[in-house]
């Protein structure tokens, strides 16, 4: 496994041609198709070339980041490039960031193009490592069209710039394209058990396609490989709680699919710091949102709209009695947060005062510094031990692209949006809500498929905070363009007491929210598909903008 890792970190650069600015030719150091591809070991190091194309977009990086163009998270600084593409704000001379590039395709055009002529000890290998190139070429696309509708496509290796100014082709073609090579691929990949940490295996490919046809509302065909993965017998909710389920320790555990892996002291190390809190360092880049917060349930699955009306939510005291998912995922005021890192807290996280009372300024409040979080909520899953990171500036960590709780709510969505066998649908969901810490559904309340439509929609958000998938989500359910047209950035006011309660937190003392000054979003309809950057635009004239840009 760590062999695998280590040569897509290591590999040399074969596949550095682009067409990303459609001029880029072989680069003179890198390695001649012509003298490369001769042995396996070629096709090894070519392949895992290939998988290191996954980074700019699967990686674990992008999809926080990601999670900010939604509901969940909050980014502040612009050029990062994620929140114009939140609030609204993107141009065609500024398009944020931008998937509108083709190294990944080309790195796999390229292998296809080249493989036939290495000494192959099997036919068999050689089906496998063609079928993961595939694969990987199928997410890459999938994600583009999932973002710009229409895109250019190729299959071959285009050698001259007349070649690569493509037009896009229509979004539904390349759909088809998605589903055949994908379908043609499985029977040539092993199980999970039988593959490498970091490699596509069978249940890999099944899960993009039933990612693939949930986002296009096919119900039945996302069940179908849905319930083909749970069948398998290769995977498992681990006998662990939700929080230790994220520390890298355990994150190769028995609900992994397939992950993205990070290792430190390389050139594909994870740089932590944007998801930390200025106090100890951190910038403060991608942080949770309080409607996130607001979404989880209480404990004992009420929601909190519920416990109001019941006379059990203390509004000035709200994180406790809560989902352990909330814990689990979401730093907030009150939480004993153990910073091995720099000692800087000797109690917990406070980023309500904007002074402190021996008078000095709290780092941690919004407006005292550009690196202190705008909502006063940091992100803590994949972070809630930094103690396990010997550099926060060059971490490992393995970021999950498909786990197991996915696939079996998306049983459980599927059954729901068919009406039909609402039993396994109400199971499937008890065993994410289970391994969670919360009860099972009840189905006293929720007994149809109004009501579990709506609970199953408030797990994939809870379950998946900060994993990239909540933009999707509101999309393919129609609710991207209401949920975000207007949507306000709101920060907590208050104080932190010096009483413990029985989570092991301080109790805090909320007076309010605000909406943080400047960050309502001026989302609208067309804002659902990126623009296409202006600099491809000029580079090929053969390309048309998205509508409203």
């Amino acid at each position: 496994m760590k062999k695998f890792l280590i040569n897509i970190i290591l590999v040399l650069p074969v596949f550095m041609s682009s067409c990303s600015d459609f001029l880029d030719r072989y680069p003179v150091d890198a390695l001649s198709p012509s003298t490369f591809w001769q042995t396996e070991d070629d096709a090894y190091l070519a392949m895992v070339g290939c998988y290191n194309r996954l980074e700019p977009i699967y990686g674990g990086y992008n999809m926080m980041y990601w999670d900010t163009t939604s509901d969940n998270l909050f980014n502040y600084f612009s050029w990062e490039g994620y929140k114009p593409i939140a609030s609204g704000n993107m141009q065609t001379s500024d398009t944020g960031t931008s998937f509108f590039n083709f190294l990944d395709i080309r790195s796999c055009n390229e292998y296809l193009a080249n493989e036939a002529t290495v000494d192959w000890s099997t036919t068999e290998k050689q089906n496998q490592y063609k079928a993961e190139v595939r694969t990987l070429r199928a997410m890459f696309y999938f994600w583009k069209t999932e973002q710009y509708g229409d895109f250019p496509f190729f299959t071959d290796v285009l050698e001259t710039p007349e070649e690569a100014q493509l037009a896009r082709t229509d979004v539904a073609t390349i759909r088809e394209f998605i589903v055949s090579e994908l379908k043609e691929c499985i029977p040539h990949l092993p199980n999970k058990n039988g593959t490498a940490q970091g490699r596509i295996n069978k249940q890999a490919a099944e899960a993009l396609l039933m990612r693939y046809y949930l986002y296009q509302g096919d119900y039945t065909n996302a069940l179908t490989y849905a319930k083909s993965i749970h069948e398998s017998g290769q995977f498992a909710m681990p006998a662990m709680s939700y929080a230790d389920a994220f520390l890298v320790a355990n994150q190769y555990n028995s609900e992994t699919i397939l992950s993205h892996s990070y290792l430190e002291s390389t050139s594909n190390d994870l740089y932590l710091p944007p998801f930390m809190p200025n106090m100890i360092g951190g910038w403060s880049s991608v942080v949770p949102t309080v409607d996130l917060v607001e979404s989880y349930e209480m404990s004992d699955g009420r929601t909190i709209e519920e416990a109001k009306r019941d006379g059990d939510y203390d509004e000035s005291n709200p994180f406790i009695n809560r989902d352990p998912r909330l814990r689990a995922s979401v730093l907030y005021p009150g939480q004993i947060y153990h910073d091995n890192y720099k000692n800087t807290y000797s109690g917990c996280y406070n980023s309500l005062l904007q002074y402190f009372a021996n008078g000095d300024k709290n780092d941690d409040y919004g407006i005292n510094a550009d690196n202190a979080s705008k909502t006063g909520l940091q992100v803590k899953k994949f972070l809630q031990n930094l103690d396990q990171f010997s550099d926060v500036n060059t971490a490992s960590l393995h970021f999950p692209i498909f786990r197991y709780a996915e696939v079996l709510l998306t049983i459980a969505e599927c059954h729901i949006e068919l009406n039909q066998n609402l039993s396994e649908a109400i199971e499937c969901i008890n065993r994410v809500r289970n391994r969670a810490g919360m009860p099972n559904v009840d189905t006293g309340k929720y007994a149809d498929q109004s009501s579990l439509r709506t609970l199953v929609r408030r797990e994939r958000r809870v379950e998946f905070a900060g994993e990239g998938l909540r933009r999707a989500d509101l999309k393919r359910w129609g609710l991207l363009t209401s949920t975000l047209a207007g949507f306000d950035i709101l920060r907590y006011d208050g104080d932190v007491t010096t009483t413990l309660n029985a989570d092991g937190d301080y109790n805090v003392a909320i007076t309010g929210k605000s909406v943080v000054s400047g960050e309502t979003y001026n989302f609208k309809s067309h804002n659902e598909l990126l623009p296409v950057p202006l600099t491809q635009m000029e580079l090929n004239p053969n390309l048309v903008q998205n509508p409203g840009y």
